[in-house]
């Protein structure tokens, strides 16, 4: 244990460089560590990173140090008005995606920000842990989140406890209300759930069982809405379970993973009548293909986010000329 302390006050230097390089998109940054010994494993575990040469070292890493250190140790990230999202740091995911590299997600960030004042609610469906659930209720006056698995969902209840404007609900987002599904929390990766018909779980792997809510059932009939979908393996009938929130102005932003050669969600959107979708990684792009789907996901192992409304939404119109605006300041 003095060994890691030591190697920690070496690396301190370098991480808080990385520190204070991390999240400029969002404005955010570490603003308290939680439990015994965090931020000396926090800066380790920083460190450590650049022998990473791959995910599944990464997690070895970050699991092994974790042993050396009390359970539940976490850093709060400030995501602007007093609002903070926790990363427990045996976290393989989040310590990797947002506390190394930083700027998480910010095509997203640039959607939601640029939707901010034109929408009073924003829907995150499959909110995992809560960053865009936590991070939009500085924007929009009304949050829904949703989230299936019993213990991601647990902590999402934590990051978003004391937010009065953001509702959690325990659900896995279908076409229809009412029904069950079965899906598989895959070992030692939150964010890797996946639904199971046929029960095809690994040895470590955890089945859980979730009743269903559509997105028709969510968004009040009327508004239109900025919904976040990332529901592994339903995406499809989450749309159809959307069909008349999209057919009154609401906004989609929606994942399209590129290990999907097919790019089912892409293309299954593209068929819908009145439908327009756009990628939003630097620039907005209209997408009228799937091959313009397929040449933008060069990563297998990414997941690539886009934008699909009505042609006539005026959310929509809002959204893309508000990316030619400078970023929100928190």
């Amino acid at each position: 244990m003095i060994a890691i302390a030591q190697v920690g006050r070496h690396l301190y230097l370098s991480a808080e460089l990385r520190e204070q390089a991390s999240w400029q998109g969002m404005k955010s940054r570490i603003s308290e560590f939680r439990g015994r010994g965090a931020r000396v494993q926090y800066h380790l575990l920083m460190g450590l990173y650049r022998f990473a040469v791959n995910r599944w070292l990464y997690g070895i890493f970050c699991r092994f140090l974790a042993r050396f250190f009390a359970s539940g140790n976490a850093v709060a990230l400030d995501l602007g008005q007093r609002r903070r999202f926790w990363i427990h740091l045996d976290d393989t995911y989040w310590t990797r995606f947002v506390l190394f590299h930083g700027d998480y997600e910010p095509e997203v960030r640039r959607v939601l920000d640029a939707a901010a004042g034109h929408v009073d609610l924003f829907c995150d469906l499959g909110a995992n842990k809560g960053l865009w659930s936590v991070y939009g209720s500085t924007l929009f006056s009304r949050v829904v989140a949703v989230e299936a698995s019993a213990e991601t969902f647990g902590y999402l209840e934590e990051n978003t406890q004391g937010l009065a404007n953001v509702t959690c609900h325990r659900a896995a987002i279908y076409a229809r209300s009412g029904e069950t599904l079965t899906f598989v929390n895959t070992y030692q990766s939150h964010a890797s759930a996946r639904l199971s018909p046929s029960g095809d779980a690994g040895d470590r792997d955890r089945t859980e069982t979730v009743a269903t809510i559509s997105v028709d059932d969510l968004v009040p009939a009327g508004t239109a809405a900025l919904i976040k979908l990332d529901v592994e393996g339903a995406e499809t009938e989450a749309i159809d379970g959307a069909a008349r929130a999209l057919s009154e102005g609401s906004v989609l932003i929606y994942e399209d993973h590129g290990g999907d050669i097919s790019s089912a969600t892409s293309a299954h959107l593209l068929k819908m009548a009145d439908i327009s979708l756009y990628s939003v990684e630097t620039e907005p792009q209209e997408i009228t293909n799937t091959d313009a789907v397929r040449a933008l996901k060069t990563d297998k192992y990414t997941g690539y986010n886009f934008l699909a409304a009505r042609r006539d939404s005026a959310l929509l119109a809002a959204i893309l000329e508000g990316f030619a605006k400078p970023p929100i300041a928190k």
